[in-house]
């Protein structure tokens, strides 16, 4: 059984490690490499259910929580600093788009059979980030209208540059915030909240008066384990809406679909 020193001994480890590969990816192509394989490695100690069991017996203790907390910011910005760099890569070294499409894993696929997406769909993604993957696929398998949006402006220039490249720039948009797009809002048939918005339930709130009634809000989120990696959320929070959870195993995030209980009621 491992102990809470040498679960802390492991919290910290991936924390400096992917630090000074920051620094390294800063400085090398290969670098880049190395970050990428550290990320893939924290994701696969997420989803170790030897590593889940050692997680709940110590995840009250108050240093867990604070080491948890400080992986979770380094991992979040290194997230960021990878997806930049593989955008940048890919429309500027013409890097085939086609074989990172292919690695999407299946539960994308899976949230979009249960959120019925088509290519009727009008499709918001609020902290898409530099490389949103599902907000490309979406778009490029349906070519339903697609925003994006970030507070980091260098993601959004990235974005844009890559829907440029791919050939999506008439359907695929972005921009620094959904409040920019009243409009759009009002007509979304989907909404995707990502795993690195911290402030999802206030985000939630804000979009209850502004959206269509059919509208369904897909939040991805992270609790226990899965919290090093994405920001937490609390459904018990969650008020006025019906929520279907999305049950995966061997998935880093976990996944919610939100829709208007009145619109649910109106519908049996």
């Amino acid at each position: 059984m491992v102990s809470y020193v040498e679960l802390l001994d492991l919290l910290d480890s991936f924390e400096n490690e992917i630090k000074q590969l920051m620094t390294t990816a800063n400085n090398a192509p290969k670098g880049l490499e190395l970050l990428g394989a550290k990320l893939d490695s924290l994701c696969e100690f997420i989803i170790c259910d030897e590593n889940e069991k050692h997680w709940k017996q110590w995840e009250d203790r108050e240093d867990v929580k604070q080491s948890a907390e400080r992986l979770r910011e380094t991992s979040s910005v290194a997230l960021c600093m990878v997806e930049k760099m593989r955008a940048l890569y890919v429309y500027t070294e013409e890097l085939d788009m086609d074989l990172y499409l292919s690695l999407l894993s299946a539960s994308v696929n899976e949230e979009r059979s249960y959120a019925q997406i088509d290519g009727t769909a009008k499709v918001l993604f609020i902290g898409a980030g530099a490389f949103p993957l599902t907000a490309f696929t979406i778009a490029k398998e349906t070519s339903a209208e697609v925003v994006c949006t970030d507070i980091d402006s260098e993601a959004v220039h990235y974005g844009k540059e890559l829907a440029q490249f791919l050939g999506l720039h008439g359907i695929l948009h972005y921009s620094d915030s959904h409040l920019r797009h009243p409009e759009f809002l009002k007509t979304a048939t989907h909404i995707y909240i990502a795993s690195l918005v911290p402030e999802k339930q206030e985000i939630i709130e804000e979009l209850k008066s502004k959206v269509h009634p059919d509208c369904k809000i897909i939040v991805r989120y992270g609790n226990g384990l899965k919290s090093l990696f994405n920001y937490p959320f609390e459904i018990s929070l969650i008020k006025e809406w019906q929520v279907k959870l999305i049950n995966r195993d061997k998935c880093i995030y976990n996944t919610i679909i939100l829709q208007h209980c009145r619109t649910v009621a109106g519908s049996v």
